[in-house]
């Protein structure tokens, strides 16, 4: 267990990579991964995204109403907002 996540960590591979190329089943091995982990003092559970940025869109209605939607926003969602910000009075 511990000399394949050692593996791992030197490989470059993503955890589903390495399962696959080392024929290992993937929720076995990222189980080993997490275990090792919580024993590891130096492997934060958590990793800093410094510099991640969501990407948005905004609406903004005639009346003031300002909507903020998640990027993925299906063309469609939006063509519906549109056409009920067109009855939006001041």
């Amino acid at each position: 267990m511990q000399s394949h996540v050692s593996q791992w960590k030197e490989s470059g591979l993503s955890q589903a990579e390495f399962a696959r190329k080392n024929e290992l089943k993937l929720h076995a091995f990222r189980y080993w991964v997490s275990k090792l982990r919580k024993d590891d003092d130096d492997s934060p559970a958590f990793i800093s995204l410094d510099g991640f940025v969501t990407a948005q869109i905004c609406v903004h209605y005639p009346n003031g109403v300002e909507l903020t939607l998640p990027a993925q926003t299906t063309v469609s969602v939006l063509k519906g907002l549109i056409h009920l910000g067109n009855g939006c009075s001041r």
